[in-house]
């Protein structure tokens, strides 16, 4: 390895001198991808190696491209031996994969770019990629790397980061990656979370999409997380409007108002007043002699409502035999006693 300096350019070549009796021959040829000829000028310093001696006038033939690929060798060992990122550029797509500059060729295979498969390799020409050493070979100074290695690790470091700040109670934004019939999968930057489908809305909902789409970036709550398995329950419905303060005027007793049947059981009606908010309608309260099913519209009297357990017990049957006067009437007789607090009806 010896420093020049450029004393001559010619058309296809330079004289580089290097200390010797007598210049060497610098081939336009023997330059690396990252010299340009064009650029060079008399009184440029390169750095070359000798490769060639003329064995009848002791003429010197130099190589910068060489000099530099032994260069890098060198610097690609050592990286490899601290386990460092190497920055490099996508020169040509090979089978298999892609080559890189290093100052020396470098092979990255097409499995070792992303941590998905890479559909068009020429998209990559031109690009940098960020790589790591993975396989060397000494004698034929051969190099393999990968950028897939990189971003595993990076996405772990992440992941370990999260994980060590994640805390139930948090707020944390998230994106939807995938669907479940029971459920919504969020990444919250390197984590996945479970939104069960009961945490999606305060309504009822039979499957996520009725609320969610993959890629939807979504506010969530952490519910549980268990940092041992790693598995973390997330809420949406905890970040929204809730409907029992947003609907708190309807939600008195003897209230008259149309709810969509939910669920038909032998001893109960399960109706929605409004979405997310239930009410049972039970067995004596309805006239079984009727077929209801779920998705039937009806009104009800809502008889009962208990806001720290949130049930709400409703009849259809009150809505059939008493007459909206009488309803009235006994909401007017309640209000006038001081101190009941039952709001007013007409």
């Amino acid at each position: 390895m010896l420093t020049g300096t450029i004393v001559q350019k010619d058309k296809d070549d330079l004289l580089v001198d290097v200390g010797g009796k007598s210049e060497g021959v610098l081939p336009f040829k023997e330059l690396s991808l990252a010299v340009d000829p064009k650029a060079l000028k008399v009184g440029d310093r390169l750095e070359v190696m000798v490769h060639r001696i003329d064995e009848l006038d002791g003429t010197l033939f130099l190589s910068e491209r060489r000099a530099r690929a032994l260069k890098t060798w060198e610097q690609v060992i050592e990286a490899h031996d601290r386990d460092e990122i190497i920055e490099a550029t996508v020169t040509h797509v090979v089978k298999g994969g892609v080559l890189v500059d290093l100052g020396m060729r470098g092979f990255v295979p097409a499995s070792q770019i992303r941590r998905q498969p890479v559909g068009n390799l020429d998209e990559l020409l031109g690009q940098q990629l960020r790589l790591k050493v993975i396989d060397l070979d000494h004698k034929r100074h051969r190099v393999v790397l990968s950028q897939r290695q990189v971003l595993e690790e990076e996405l772990q470091a992440k992941k370990q980061e999260l994980l060590d700040t994640l805390e139930v109670g948090q707020i944390r934004e998230g994106v939807v990656v995938r669907l479940a019939d029971f459920g919504a999968f969020v990444d919250l930057g390197g984590v996945d979370g479970l939104i069960h489908n009961s945490e999606l809305s305060y309504a009822r909902i039979k499957h996520p999409s009725e609320v969610v789409r993959i890629g939807d970036v979504v506010q969530v709550e952490v519910m549980k997380f268990d940092p041992d398995s790693k598995k973390v329950s997330l809420s949406l419905k905890h970040t929204l409007p809730d409907p029992w303060d947003e609907n708190a005027d309807k939600l008195y007793e003897t209230n008259r108002l149309f709810a969509t049947i939910v669920k038909v059981t032998p001893n109960y009606l399960l109706v929605e007043l409004v979405p997310g908010i239930l009410a049972m309608v039970p067995k004596g309260e309805y006239d079984t002699s009727k077929q209801y099913s779920p998705g039937q519209e009806v009104e009800v009297t809502l008889l009962s409502i208990n806001h720290a357990t949130r049930r709400i017990t409703a009849s259809i049957q009150h809505v059939a035999d008493v007459s909206p006067d009488e309803i009235d009437a006994i909401a007017e007789q309640e209000e006038s006693v001081p101190g009941t607090g039952v709001p007013d009806v007409s």
